[in-house]
C-alpha cells in the first residue's frame, strides 16, 4: 500500500508540475491591469494603453522590434448614423497622406449589402467609421488607380469613384457583366495594375473547387474553365480604361489561365504579375500546396497554370487521372488538355508549373512589397503575404526576399513550415508535397503565433493590409474578429510568448475524444447531436466538406462530431460565433449553406427548427472540454482496464516513462477494489492496447489505478 500511495503521489506531482508549465504562459500574459476588457472579437488588451505606437498592444506575437496594436475593434465598428457596422471587412487604403482610411466590407454573402467605410480620428476615440456608399454586391478590390480614382469591384464590376470633403462623387461603371453564376464559388473581384503602363489584371475565380459536370455531355475539358473563361486573370490594356463606353467595357484578354482564385496579385515594377493561389480543398491537411505563380506580362501571357487538372509542382488531380479513374461514371468522360509534367511551356495553353509553394491551405489573400521607411531595415523591399486559412499552418503575416525582378527568391536548400499546436509552440514541418518539389523557396514570419487563446486573443483572419505614409501596415481581419489592426515599429512593446520547458502540445485527437465523451456522458446533449445528424447533416451536408466526416478516429457515429471541432465549426456556449449555426441561419458575415445551388432551408419551416436544435445545443455544450484532459508521466507498469475495478478485462498496459492523457477532474475519480481509478484516454491503434482484446470504446476511455 505504501508503494501504492508513493505511486499515485508521483503521479500527481508530475501532473501538476506539467500544468504549471502548461499555463505558465498564460499566467504571465493574462497579469495586466484592472483596465483591459476583452472585445467582442476576443482580444484582451488595455483600451488606455499606447504603448504600440500610439495604440493598444495586442498579445500576438510579432517579429522583434515590431508590435501589433488594436485600431478599430469590433466592439467599436459602428456607424451610429446609419446604423451600420463591420460584417466582413476585407480591404483597406490610405487616402493620401491623412489620417484617414477607406474600408471595403463585402457585407457576407447577402445581396447586396456590401458597403463602404470611411475610418477616421475621432474626438471620442482613436478612431470611428462612417458608411459612404451602402447597397454594394459583394465587394472587394480597393485600389488608386493611375488616373486619381478609386476603384472598387464588385461581384460582377468594378467602378470608379473620387472622394471629396468626404463623400463620394463621380461613379464610374469601369467594367460590367464579368461572368459570374449562380452558386458561384469563388465570385470575389480582386484586381492590379501594372505600374508600368497602366494596364489592369483581374481575377476571375473558378466556379467551383474542382470543376462540377452539370449535363451529361462529352466533355474533353473542364467546361468551366473552358466556355466560361473562369479560374483566370484578365487582362484589360490601359489605352481602353482612357475612355469609357457608359455601360462600361466589355473587352477581356485572358493573360493568364488555370487559377482556381487570385486573391493574392500584385505587379513587380519589371513587370512581373505575382499570384497567390488558393489552390483545392483537399481534405488532407497536408495536402495540398499552395502556390505562388509568376506571370511575366511581356513574354508570358496565356500559359496555363494547372487548375483543375495539376496541382502543388507536378501532380495530376485526382478527377484527372487516367487510365485509373477512367472507369468512375463522372470522370471517364474527360481528357486532361494539359501535360502536368511540363517542365516549360512553348506557347500559349501550356502548362506552367508554379514558381514556388507555399505551405498547405494557408489561403493567400492578399500580397504587395514594402517600400515604406518604418520596416526598412526588417524586410524593407521584400514581398509580404496575408494569410488568412483556418488550418494549423496559417493565420500569418510572411515575408518574402525577392530578386531584382521582383520574383520570390529560389533557393536550392529544403523547405519547411511551422503549424500551430494547442498548448505549446509551433513545431516545423518539411515541405514534402504530392508530385515531388521542384524548387525551394524561404520566408519569415512577421505576425505569427496567431492562434487561438481563449480569453487573450481570437485566431487571426488577415484578408488585406496597405502601407501608410508613415510605414506602419493597417491590417483588416474578417470572420467574427473584424477588427483593423497596425503594425508598428517599438523599442519597448514587442510581444513575445516562451517556450522554454513547456512539452508537446496537445494531441489533436484526444481532444476529439474528449469532446466524444463529453457528449456521450449527457443524455441531452447526445440527443442534440443525433438530431443535428439526422436533421441537417445527413439530410443537407452530404457531398459537400467530405461528408463532414473526420477519419481520424474512427469512421463512425461520431465522425461527424470529429469535423465539426477539428474544424472549428462549433463553440460551446456561443452561438453566434459558431460556423454551423451562423453558415444555416445565415448570420451576417458568415458563407451561408447549403449553397446557393442545392435544395434552401433558410426562411422555411425545417430551416428553424434546425437552427432552434443548433442553437440549444450549441448553448449546453460545457465549456471545459479543454480542461478535461491532461497529459502525465506514468512512474511505473499499470493495466489498462476496460472498467474502473480489478474484476474489469485487462486491455494493454503501460510501463514507466509513457505520456498518457487522463481526465483531471476529481469528479470522474471512482473508488473500487481499494483502489481509486482514472479515466484515461486512448486512440484504438494505441500502442500500449493489447490488439483485439477489447473493443474500443467510442470515446476511447478506459481506466488506470492510481
Amino acid at each position: 500500500m505504501r508503494i501504492l500511495l508513493l505511486s499515485v503521489l508521483t503521479l500527481v506531482l508530475v501532473q501538476c508540475s506539467y500544468l504549471q508549465s502548461k499555463n505558465h504562459t498564460v499566467q504571465r500574459i493574462t497579469a495586466a491591469s484592472s483596465r483591459m476588457v476583452l472585445d467582442k472579437s476576443g482580444y484582451l488588451y488595455d483600451p488606455t494603453d499606447t504603448s504600440c505606437d500610439g495604440f493598444p498592444r495586442l498579445q500576438v506575437e510579432t517579429m522583434p522590434g515590431t508590435c501589433l496594436g488594436m485600431v478599430m475593434p469590433r466592439d467599436r465598428a459602428l456607424d451610429k448614423t446609419t446604423d451600420k457596422s463591420f460584417i466582413k471587412p476585407r480591404t483597406i487604403l490610405q487616402i493620401g497622406t491623412s489620417r484617414s482610411f477607406l474600408v471595403v466590407d463585402m457585407g457576407g454573402w447577402s445581396p447586396q449589402n456590401g458597403r463602404l467605410f470611411l475610418l477616421t480620428p475621432s474626438a471620442a476615440g482613436p478612431y470611428e467609421i462612417k458608411a459612404l456608399k451602402v447597397g454594394l454586391e459583394t465587394p472587394h478590390g480597393l485600389a488608386l488607380g493611375p488616373d486619381g480614382y478609386f476603384y472598387i469591384g464588385e461581384r460582377t464590376r468594378i467602378s470608379k469613384f473620387h472622394l471629396r470633403n468626404n463623400q463620394v462623387t463621380d461613379w464610374t461603371l469601369v467594367i460590367g457583366d464579368i461572368s459570374r453564376k449562380e452558386g458561384y464559388m469563388h465570385p470575389l473581384s480582386q484586381f492590379v495594375f501594372d505600374p508600368r503602363n497602366g494596364d489592369l489584371y483581374i481575377n476571375s475565380g473558378s466556379p467551383s473547387d474542382h470543376c462540377v459536370v452539370q449535363g451529361t455531355g462529352a466533355y474533353k475539358t473542364c467546361p468551366e474553365e473552358q466556355a466560361q473563361g473562369n479560374g483566370a486573370i484578365y487582362r484589360i490594356p490601359a489605352e481602353l480604361l482612357k475612355n469609357l463606353p457608359p455601360k462600361g467595357l466589355r473587352f477581356f484578354e485572358v493573360a493568364a489561365a488555370g487559377l482556381r482564385n487570385s486573391m493574392a496579385m500584385t505587379v513587380s515594377d519589371a513587370g512581373f504579375l505575382i499570384q497567390g493561389e488558393n489552390s483545392r480543398d483537399f481534405q488532407e491537411l497536408e495536402e495540398p500546396y499552395e502556390e505562388i505563380n509568376v506571370v511575366d506580362l511581356d513574354h508570358g501571357r496565356g500559359f496555363h497554370y494547372g487548375w483543375p487538372y495539376c496541382y502543388n509542382f507536378h501532380a495530376t488531380s485526382p478527377e484527372w487521372l487516367f487510365p485509373e479513374n477512367r472507369n468512375l461514371p463522372l470522370h471517364k468522360q474527360f481528357k486532361k488538355p494539359v501535360d502536368c509534367e511540363q517542365a516549360q511551356p512553348r506557347e500559349v495553353g501550356d502548362y506552367q508549373a508554379p514558381w514556388l509553394l507555399m505551405p498547405p491551405h494557408v489561403a493567400p489573400l492578399h500580397m504587395a512589397y514594402y517600400k515604406g521607411r518604418m520596416f526598412a531595415d526588417l524586410f524593407g523591399g521584400q514581398l509580404l503575404v496575408t494569410w488568412h486559412g483556418y488550418q494549423a499552418a496559417g493565420h500569418r503575416l510572411v515575408a518574402y526576399s525577392v530578386d531584382d525582378k521582383g520574383r520570390p527568391r529560389v533557393e536550392g536548400k529544403s523547405s519547411a513550415y511551422n503549424i500551430n499546436q494547442k498548448g505549446s509552440c509551433p513545431t516545423r514541418k518539411a515541405f514534402a508535397p504530392h508530385g515531388g518539389m521542384d524548387r525551394h523557396g524561404s520566408y519569415r514570419e512577421i505576425i505569427s503565433k496567431w492562434d487561438a487563446v481563449n480569453g487573450i486573443r481570437p485566431k487571426g483572419a488577415p484578408v488585406a493590409f496597405t502601407e501608410a505614409s508613415d510605414g506602419s501596415l493597417w491590417i483588416v481581419e474578417d470572420r467574427e474578429n473584424r477588427t483593423i489592426l497596425r503594425l508598428a515599429r517599438t523599442e519597448t512593446a514587442n510581444y513575445q510568448e516562451p517556450c522554454e520547458g513547456q512539452r508537446s502540445g496537445v494531441d489533436p485527437q484526444v481532444q476529439l475524444l474528449a469532446w466524444r465523451s463529453a457528449i456521450r456522458e449527457n443524455a441531452k446533449l447526445e440527443d442534440g447531436y443525433r438530431q443535428i445528424q439526422s436533421g441537417l447533416i445527413q439530410k443537407h451536408c452530404l457531398g459537400c466538406h467530405g461528408n463532414m466526416q473526420a477519419q481520424d478516429i474512427a469512421n463512425d457515429r461520431f465522425s461527424n462530431l470529429d469535423f465539426l471541432v477539428k474544424n472549428e465549426w462549433i463553440l460551446p456556449g456561443d452561438v453566434e460565433r459558431s460556423k454551423i449555426y451562423g453558415a444555416v441561419a445565415r448570420v451576417e458575415g458568415y458563407t451561408p449553406m447549403p449553397p446557393a445551388d442545392k435544395e434552401q432551408i433558410y426562411g422555411t419551416a425545417e430551416g428553424e427548427r434546425v437552427n432552434k436544435i443548433i442553437a440549444t445545443w450549441l448553448s449546453a455544450l460545457p465549456t471545459d472540454i479543454d480542461r478535461r484532459y491532461s497529459q502525465v508521466k506514468i512512474v511505473d507498469t499499470r493495466n489498462i482496464r476496460a472498467a474502473p475495478s480489478t474484476n474489469a478485462k485487462v486491455c494493454g498496459q503501460t510501463v514507466s516513462g509513457d505520456l498518457v492523457y487522463i481526465d483531471p477532474r476529481s469528479s470522474t475519480v471512482v473508488s473500487s477494489n481499494g483502489y481509486k481509478w482514472s479515466r484515461v484516454y486512448l486512440v484504438p491503434s494505441h500502442s500500449r492496447l493489447y490488439k483485439g482484446a477489447c473493443p474500443s470504446p467510442e470515446d476511447g476511455v478506459y481506466y488506470i489505478a492510481r
